[in-house]
């Protein structure tokens, strides 16, 4: 991932921003992969500055509709007027865009370099990257979900693993090929299988013994042969939930354990079974349990 890439704070200072938090992976078929949001409550930005040539693209949804828009690719005007909130943009960064933009703002841009594409195409057997083929903003209702899903790991970052952050960005990029560049839908390959028995088995055990969410999703995919997408879809087929949500449930189930057989506190338990502090241990707990962990020991000690 190269240090001045557009994102996180190398792609804030382009908008004029001192923060742009950015969740980064290098995981992806050993290349690099980056999503950074930009938020601004100010009126009046004017011009973003140019971002230099890079072989790679961003994928930008916006949370906040712009009144007064004007977007330049090569120093030519392609775009002017309102721009609606749920939008998704991609801008290739071989092509020089520059935004105006007077309005407050509030989006996530996903960096995306072509080798990143390029090796998902061919992990997969699809045809080898072209180019993206796409108008200037676009309603792009599984960009929507996907930037969505994002944002509480934005809000809390100490709290996000990476076989969550992975998982999320394999998603985007097999959308990316899948919808905009070009090929014909039909010869996208299929993958209908789930996990062999042995596979699943062995997945599960990767996960439970790497309880703190720092083992790469490409790691438990090399293990199943499989590249990381079919990796994914096939874990979902075999158990009914992605991997990072299989990771959520081991810790709770861990956790239950533990309240059963001793009076350790919260804090204690929160941190042996992964979670970054005993509030973000009690908000997973109560969502996935319905009740609160000292409640549900009292109710079941």
């Amino acid at each position: 991932m190269p240090e001045n890439g557009a994102y996180g704070r190398g792609l804030g200072e382009h908008f004029r921003l001192d923060e742009a938090p950015a969740l980064l992976t290098n995981s992806l078929r050993n290349t690099s992969f980056a999503v950074t949001e930009l938020k601004s409550d100010a009126p009046g930005l004017g011009l973003t500055t140019p971002i230099p040539y890079e072989e790679a693209y961003l994928v930008a949804v916006q949370f906040r509709g712009l009144s007064d828009h004007e977007l330049f690719i090569g120093g030519r005007s392609i775009q002017k007027g309102a721009v609606a909130p749920g939008t998704t943009s991609i801008f290739d960064l071989r092509r020089n865009p520059v935004a105006h933009v007077l309005d407050p703002f509030h989006s996530v841009h996903w960096y995306i370099p072509r080798a990143t594409l390029s090796a998902i195409a061919e992990e997969d057997g699809m045809p080898r990257l072209d180019e993206l083929t796409h108008a200037p903003f676009m309603d792009d209702e599984v960009m929507r979900q996907l930037a969505h899903t994002l944002l509480p790991a934005f809000e809390r970052p100490e709290q996000v693993n990476r076989i969550f952050v992975d998982h999320i960005g394999t998603a985007v990029c097999a959308h990316v090929l899948q919808t905009y560049s070009g090929r014909d839908p039909t010869t996208v390959p299929n993958f209908r299988g789930h996990l062999t028995a042995r596979q699943e088995r062995r997945v599960k055990e990767m996960i439970a013994t790497n309880i703190d969410g720092n083992l790469p999703l490409e790691d438990l995919a090399r293990e199943c042969s499989l590249s990381v997408s079919h990796f994914a879809r096939a874990f979902r087929k075999s158990t009914g939930v992605p991997p990072h949500r299989w990771l959520l449930q081991v810790r709770i189930d861990k956790a239950k354990e533990i309240l059963l057989d001793t009076n350790m506190a919260l804090s204690e338990i929160s941190l042996i079974c992964g979670f970054a502090d005993q509030s973000h241990f009690t908000r997973v707990f109560t969502r996935m349990e319905k009740l609160s962990p000292g409640a549900w020991r009292r109710e079941h000690q």
